[in-house]
């Protein structure tokens, strides 16, 4: 039962293997797994062997390897922390320079990555519209941009309230929409489409419309035309050719607008159309009661459900499509537009040219302007570490390199007092 027992704890709290330390570690435990051979070596040629022969060699190598190893174990250590927790002078160099290590960091970074000339330089040297071009052209690239967009539309979406995006949309519409813009700016297509004879192209439509109005209801008419006959004239059928000839004069005058270009009743449309054109663009009067018009539509209750309910239904089928993840269309749509846009921006070469010209005083303006605030954050967050967080991080980014320093000055240290050895009994 307590063999089971301790099997059971050890599976609770399994004690940390090899495999679980960090490639640093195992190179400190290496480093000090020398520097202790050394020792054991050195101390079993004192005991057990003589200075002279092969013991003598083999003495001179852990000797001076002892020397090596903890030299370099000193100067390793004395970087991170005080050697055996001992006061020495100009030890523990990094928790006690944490300051000035982090303001040469923001300094190095500001004059290094976001010098103004620098950056320009690279820019005119690097074409970023066509690294961009094709970074958007792999299909592989832009469907993991796609994936990523529509990734974070579920928790950006989750911020927004309903009511208060409904609301957000209509107060932007309503003071788009409001007499003093809206009216202007349709009065000047009107005037555009009206000069090209645009308009023309909308008038023959209303006219099919109207032909085909009059051959559906043509009995409606010939009813009409009897009902408003005086009886006695019904009686002599006389209400038939008033109607035949009211619905020929109808046709006649439709065939005769239509066919002839021009016909008075285009040119009084015509100047219909840049009457009301002239008057959005300059009548106040006109333009206030387009506004109200408008004011009144936005804010009608039906018109502040359509649109609540509008934007809950365009929410909901983006988080269903969201949630499909590779088989999103959203995102392969998204996908697809990066795509087509990479291959347009490679293929012009002069619009890949203007991008560049003005990307690069962009981010020349923005390397200028911002640089010392960037290298001011990453000075004021390496400040607000700790010590300890200080040497954690560069421990796991150096310090296998720093071991390997040790376990090479232990070895390399042996070597060069073999060599002395072998020098001094050959003088």
């Amino acid at each position: 039962m307590k063999a089971a027992h301790r099997l059971d704890d050890h599976a609770r709290y399994p004690l940390p293997m090899p495999t679980d330390l960090s490639p640093a570690a195992r190179m400190r435990i290496a480093a000090t797994a020398a520097l202790v051979a050394m020792a054991f070596v050195f101390a079993a040629t004192h005991v057990w062997g003589r200075d002279e022969g092969l013991w003598g060699y083999v003495r001179a190598f852990a000797e001076a390897g002892l020397v090596g190893g903890l030299a370099d174990w000193f100067a390793v250590t004395a970087i991170f922390r005080r050697p055996l927790g001992l006061p020495i002078p100009h030890t523990a160099v990094i928790p006690r320079n944490k300051q000035r290590i982090a303001d040469a960091v923001g300094r190095f970074i500001a004059d290094n990555f976001l010098d103004p000339a620098l950056v320009g330089q690279r820019l005119k040297q690097a074409d970023p519209g066509e690294q961009i071009g094709r970074l958007l052209a792999d299909r592989s690239q832009a469907r993991r941009i796609a994936d990523g967009l529509v990734g974070a539309l579920p928790d950006l979406l989750a911020f927004l309230d309903d009511e208060a995006v409904a609301r957000f949309w209509r107060e932007r519409l309503s003071e788009q929409a409001s007499g003093a813009r809206l009216a202007p700016a349709f009065g000047a297509v009107l005037q555009a489409v009206t000069a090209e004879g645009r308009h023309h192209a909308l008038l023959n439509a209303a006219l099919d419309e109207a032909f085909r109005a009059l051959e559906e209801n043509e009995a409606r008419i010939r009813d009409a035309v009897r009902n408003q006959t005086p009886r006695l004239l019904r009686y002599t059928r006389l209400d038939k050719p008033v109607a035949d000839r009211a619905i020929a004069a109808i046709e006649e005058l439709l065939h005769d607008v239509a066919t002839e270009p021009g016909h008075p009743v285009r040119g009084q449309l015509t100047r219909i159309v840049e009457d009301f054109a002239r008057g959005l663009k300059d009548d106040p009067a006109l333009q206030a009661r387009i506004e109200v018009i408008v004011a009144e539509t936005l804010t009608h209750p039906a018109v502040a459900d359509f649109t609540q309910a509008g934007w809950r239904s365009a929410k909901a089928a983006v988080l269903i499509d969201a949630r499909r993840g590779e088989r999103s269309e959203l995102a392969g749509h998204l996908a697809d537009g990066l795509v087509t846009l990479g291959k347009a921006i490679l293929c012009d070469r002069e619009a890949r040219a203007a991008f560049n010209a003005r990307l690069t005083p962009v981010l020349v303006h923005l390397a200028e302007r911002h640089g010392p605030d960037v290298a001011r954050i990453v000075s004021d967050t390496i400040a607000s570490w700790d010590a300890d967080t200080i040497v954690d991080k560069l421990e796991a980014n150096v310090g296998r390199d720093l071991q390997y320093i040790r376990l090479n000055g232990t070895l390399i240290g042996g070597l060069v007092g073999v060599t002395l050895h072998a020098a001094t009994h050959a003088i």
